[in-house]
């Protein structure tokens, strides 16, 4: 959901023509799963198609190409720290875009509302905290 929301807030508010990257990826994924139809729904009732997402898992080649990593868990933000020290300063929790230091909770498993309030959650955070997103992934 995030990657689809940051897509869409891009098209919104950059007019400056810049060539943005954006996509998400698992710490734990199994690659090439769709998105499940309760988030597909859920981003849907904001205007935004994300029924072509297909996921990936983290790799250290995917974290090269990308100057910021935003993360919804601190246990995503640990993982990658971990795994690949070498982009450890590029790695933030989504919240701190915002000032904060807070989890966003993952939906899975939940009612279609809570997938509806994660995306709000979601697009809030990247909405009040969009120049910091563009003054982080412009390193």
């Amino acid at each position: 959901m995030a990657e689809g929301l940051l897509k869409d807030l891009i098209i919104a508010k950059d007019s400056s023509n810049r060539n943005w990257m954006v996509a998400s990826a698992g710490c734990w994924a199994y690659p090439h799963m769709p998105a499940i139809g309760k988030a597909i729904k859920a981003v849907s009732e904001m205007g935004i198609d994300i029924s072509d997402h297909s996921s990936q898992a983290l790799t250290g080649t995917l974290l090269e190409r990308f100057n910021l990593v935003l993360c919804m868990e601190m246990g995503h933000v640990d993982f990658i720290k971990r795994h690949f020290p070498q982009d450890a300063e590029k790695v933030f929790l989504l919240s701190k875009m915002v000032g904060e230091d807070f989890e966003i909770e993952d939906p899975i498993g939940k009612s279609q509302s809570d997938y509806y309030d994660s995306a709000l959650e979601i697009f809030s955070i990247l909405d009040k905290g969009w120049e910091q997103i563009k003054k982080l992934s412009a390193r």
